[in-house]
């Protein structure tokens, strides 16, 4: 069946998807718990007449709770917010793509591996050892379950470390680093961990293509090749023509050892090999760093 152009989008006002939103060619209709048209996932009704009010096909859900830290002070607490939005609120989404007869598009994470020998293919076993994932973590495993058992027609975006040119409401993993620099209080970088970072740009184009081949299942979005936290700051400080030898090394197998610490994938990240054989070639963590930079004229703070 040929998909109606239209796009249902939950969540238009987040980091990464007011930035689809931007870039994307399709027919959106775009809603957000603040937006002119308000959605909130954590009420039944509220989804439900989203859908019944609007007549896209397809629908992607951004919207999520994603302070990794805040989370886990969640751990366990099926009431806390993190699992309200993060599982009840994506069962709400998928009970109305069910009875409204609707495609899924679900934004996930590679937060959903405990990072032991990644990086991961999409046919990678999510977890396994839970000890090793976060809170924020197990919610999203628990929202992708949700839709690999109750839907036929879905797709499961996992995306890493994700950074931006400018966006005002919240700094992503590159603003991050940039601001603290600037205000001299950057932590130490972890030379030891394994990421790929999804530059958010790729988002837009990527899901027209997998929409127009009428694609379903789960696929990684994330730079081809991986990077320790401490070398993409490296680059992106002297990208940003500042001094990078002020940064400092850190290791994260050694703070994972302290009490209390919020679980984080030590060697994770994500294999692009699915999305570049359907003709999608993700950016790389190096030209995503110059294309910030080129966006932003060289000022992203």
């Amino acid at each position: 069946m040929k998909r109606n152009k239209e796009l249902g989008v939950i969540g238009a006002n987040s980091m990464v998807g007011s930035r689809f939103c931007e870039l994307s060619e399709l027919q959106l209709v775009k809603a957000d718990l603040n937006g002119e048209i308000s959605v909130d996932i954590t009420e039944q009704e509220s989804v439900e007449n989203f859908f019944q009010d609007n007549k896209f096909e397809t629908v992607i859900l951004f919207s999520a709770f994603t302070d990794v830290d805040s989370a886990e002070g969640q751990r366990g607490n099926k009431s806390g917010t993190c699992w309200r939005v993060n599982v009840a609120g994506a069962k709400n989404v998928v009970e109305a793509c069910r009875h409204f007869k609707r495609k899924l598009i679900f934004i996930s994470t590679d937060f959903v591996f405990d990072g032991e020998n990644g990086p991961y293919s999409e046919t990678d076993l999510v977890g396994p050892n839970l000890e090793k994932v976060s809170w924020y973590g197990i919610t999203k495993i628990e929202g992708e379950k949700l839709i690999n058992n109750s839907l036929d027609d879905f797709m499961i975006i996992r995306i890493s470390y994700p950074y931006r040119s400018r966006f005002g409401s919240k700094a992503d993993f590159a603003k991050q680093i940039l601001q603290r620099y600037d205000n001299h209080d950057l932590y130490p970088l972890f030379a030891d961990q394994q990421i790929t970072p999804t530059f958010i740009d790729d988002l837009a184009p990527c899901i027209s293509l997998l929409l127009s081949k009428n694609a379903g299942g789960i696929y990684n979005l994330a730079s081809p090749e991986p990077v320790s936290p401490y070398e993409f700051g490296i680059e992106l400080i002297r990208i940003f023509g500042y001094d990078p030898h002020y940064i400092e090394r850190g290791k994260l197998k050694t703070l994972l050892k302290k009490p209390g610490m919020t679980p984080r994938p030590l060697r994770g990240g994500m294999k692009t090999d699915k999305i570049e054989k359907l003709g999608f070639k993700p950016t790389d963590w190096k030209n995503g760093i110059r294309e910030i930079f080129r966006q932003s004229n060289g000022r992203l703070i």
